[in-house]
C-alpha cells in the first residue's frame, strides 16, 4: 500500500504526459539490504532492477554515504540498464538513526539532452544521446540542491516539465520515506523483519516449486531485429534456458556483440527483462518481493549487445 501511495504520488504530480498518462514509471520500497519490500504497480520492463541503483551507490561510496534527509538521483545506462532518460531518484529510510530500508523510483523524462529532441534513434555513442548522472544528490540533509536541479533541467530542452518532474520524484520518494518510517514505528523493527523474512521464505518456496514442475533440459531459442539502425544486419538474441530440479538458468552469453546503433543495454536492464519472463511463467499472480526470483540465475556477457 505504501509503494502505491509513493506511485499515486509521482502520477498526480508529474508534469509530463509519459508520467501521468502513458505510467512510464516505476516505483519500490527496498529494504535495508536492498531487496524489495513492496513494488507498485508499473513498467514491467522495470521489474525487480530498482535495487541496483542503490547497490551500486553504497559499493561506490561505502554504506556510511547513506544519510538522514538526502535523495539521489542516476540516469547511467550501463548501471541503470534503461536509457538515459529514464531518471532514478531514490533515498535512504531511517528511523531513530537506524537506516531500515530504502525509497525509489523511476520515470521516464522527456528529453535529457540528446542530439536529437527526445530519444535519438541513429546514435553511436551514448554521449550523443544525453546528459550522463552517475549518482548525485539532489536533496542533501532535507534542502532541495538548486544547483543539481538548475544542472538537469538545463540540459532538457524540456527544462520546465523536466523540473517539474524532478519534484514529483523527490515527492514520491519522500512519500516512501514517511509512510516507511510510519510502518516501522507502529509495529517496530523486529516484527517488520520477522514479517518480512517469512513473506521472502514463503515466495520462494512458492516459486521453487512451480520451476520444479517444469520438465528437467535445456531449452533453446533465438531471435533477430532487422537491423540496429546503423549496420543493415540483423541483430541476434540467443537463450538457452537451464532447468535442473527447482533452479532455473536463462543464459543470454551467445547473443551479438554489441551494436554500433543504439540497441544495447546494460547488464541490469538484461536481467530484468529475463525476470519479466520468467514472473509470467512461474509467479504471475503474487506481489514482487525479495523472495522473488531466487530460483532464477541469469547470464550475460559481457561485451556483448545485453551487458554494454
Amino acid at each position: 500500500s505504501a509503494a502505491e501511495e509513493m506511485n499515486a504520488t509521482l502520477i498526480r504530480s508529474a508534469y509530463t504526459p509519459v508520467i501521468y498518462e502513458m505510467k512510464d514509471c516505476s516505483v519500490g520500497l527496498l529494504d535495508e539490504n536492498h531487496r524489495i519490500m513492496g513494488q507498485s504497480s508499473g513498467l514491467p520492463i522495470f521489474l525487480g532492477n530498482l535495487e541496483v541503483v542503490t547497490e551500486y551507490t553504497e559499493g561506490r561510496y561505502g554504506r556510511e554515504v547513506w544519510r538522514p534527509g538526502d535523495i539521489w538521483v542516476l540516469n547511467d545506462s550501463y548501471i541503470g540498464g534503461t536509457h538515459l532518460h529514464d531518471m532514478t531518484v531514490y533515498g535512504p529510510v531511517f528511523v531513530e538513526d537506524e537506516l531500515v530500508g530504502f525509497a525509489t523510483c523511476r520515470a521516464h523524462w522527456l528529453d535529457v539532452g540528446g542530439k536529437n529532441v527526445g530519444s535519438p534513434t541513429d546514435s553511436t555513442e551514448i554521449f550523443q544521446e544525453g546528459l550522463r548522472v552517475g549518482g548525485i544528490k539532489v536533496v542533501e540533509s532535507g534542502r532541495v540542491r538548486e544547483d543539481v536541479v538548475d544542472l538537469l533541467s538545463r540540459n532538457s530542452r524540456f527544462s520546465y516539465p523536466a523540473r517539474g518532474d524532478l519534484f514529483a520524484q523527490i515527492a514520491c520518494v519522500t512519500t516512501g520515506q514517511q509512510r516507511l518510517s510510519a510502518i516501522v514505528n507502529k509495529f517496530g523493527l523486529d516484527v517488520i523483519r520477522a514479517a518480512r523474512d517469512e513473506i521472502y521464505r514463503q515466495t520462494e518456496q512458492f516459486e521453487r516449486q512451480a520451476v520444479a514442475a517444469v520438465p528437467d533440459g535445456t531449452y533453446e531459442a533465438e531471435g533477430c531485429i532487422d537491423d540496429d539502425g546503423i549496420d543493415d544486419e540483423p541483430k541476434w538474441v540467443r537463450l538457452k534456458v537451464i532447468v535442473a530440479g527447482d533452479e532455473m538458468t536463462i543464459d543470454l552469453s551467445e547473443s551479438d556483440d554489441i551494436a554500433r546503433g543504439p540497441v544495447n543495454c546494460g547488464a541490469s536492464q538484461a536481467v530484468s527483462v529475463a525476470r519479466v519472463a520468467y514472473k509470467l511463467l512461474i509467479n504471475p499472480d503474487r506481489p514482487v518481493d525479495g523472495g522473488a526470483f531466487r530460483p532464477l540465475h541469469v547470464i550475460v556477457r559481457e561485451g556483448s549487445m545485453l551487458a554494454a
